[in-house]
């Protein structure tokens, strides 16, 4: 926009000091902060986006929840209906689909180190390990769980100790299962349990929508972030996390919007400072798994934490 007049002047800068103190009243359409990277983002439909916010590439999907990165370039997600692994050229070149879809038949997944893909397949209950050809090589019972409920469960991680770290989401708990279907940690949560990962430290992070925490290993909170501390910025119904190597946290918003006001995704430090945050119902009201990337699209070095 040129400015010509004394009232543009005065409204321009109003509008930068606004955005420079949280952007309380004003929404800015797009990234205010800076990324420092490109975004893998899910929601309404899968997106790369640019640091600017400027969608590089989109998958048309179902309502996604988990979404990856590959190191080969390829995007695997898990949207309710089905965990894909897709080329950039929309090439599907793996697929599982849950036999059962009543209440949301898959809602998470993850590339494990031996090729084979986790999946937690809510509608179940169950986390299984699929190899690439589909066939099923590993089968746990988690509970609680109820088939064709909405609600069995969010994300679920296999763990370096082998163990899988399952949200159940409507329960408000998320539990440590070993292979044999023992639970050697639970932990509660005062809203949805949507996702969760284990920390280099021993510790447990955990999206609970209007809060994120962190538990220690005897399930005490040693750290949170709600959505309330922030002033000035409007952030609603926080889900996929993923830690970044310096500590800092980004976390998508499902619903994120209330009048077009809100935020889908956002930088956090731990000292819960705002980083950057992408406002911008046209690209869906929900946002819920995020992967922050390289200046040049790629996989942060390092192990994924997510």
């Amino acid at each position: 926009m040129k400015i010509t007049s004394k009232k543009q002047i005065i409204q321009a800068t109003w509008l930068a000091a606004m955005l420079a103190f949280g952007g309380a009243n004003v929404q800015a359409e797009g990234i205010t902060g800076d990324v420092g990277g490109k975004l893998l983002a899910s929601g309404n439909g899968l997106m790369l986006l640019s640091a600017a916010g400027e969608v590089e590439w989109q998958q048309s999907t179902a309502l996604t929840h988990d979404a990856w990165l590959l190191a080969n370039g390829n995007i695997l997600y898990a949207d309710g209906d089905s965990v894909t692994e897709v080329t950039r050229e929309h090439k599907v070149v793996f697929q599982y689909k849950s036999a059962e879809k009543r209440g949301g038949g898959t809602y998470a997944c993850q590339r494990l180190t031996n090729g084979n893909t986790m999946i937690g397949e809510n509608s179940t209950g169950k986390v299984l390990e699929v190899d690439p050809a589909g066939k099923v090589v590993f089968e746990l019972q988690t509970t609680p769980a109820t088939v064709g409920e909405h609600h069995n469960m969010r994300m679920a991680r296999k763990l370096k100790n082998g163990n899988y770290l399952v949200c159940h989401s409507g329960a408000h708990i998320v539990k440590e299962y070993t292979p044999k279907g023992e639970v050697v940690l639970e932990l509660k949560t005062p809203n949805i349990a949507f996702s969760a990962i284990r920390t280099a430290a021993g510790t447990t992070l955990v999206g609970a929508l209007d809060k994120i925490m962190e538990f220690d290993a005897k399930g005490q909170v040693v750290w949170e972030f709600s959505t309330k501390d922030i002033p000035g910025v409007s952030i609603r119904n926080m889900t996929g996390i993923n830690l970044l190597s310096n500590g800092n946290i980004v976390t998508g918003c499902y619903s994120a919007y209330d009048n077009n006001e809100g935020c889908g995704l956002l930088e956090i430090t731990r000292d819960k400072k705002l980083v950057w945050r992408l406002s911008n119902p046209k690209l869906g009201g929900s946002m819920m798994a995020v992967q922050k990337l390289s200046a040049d699209g790629k996989p942060l070095p390092g192990d994924c934490q997510r």
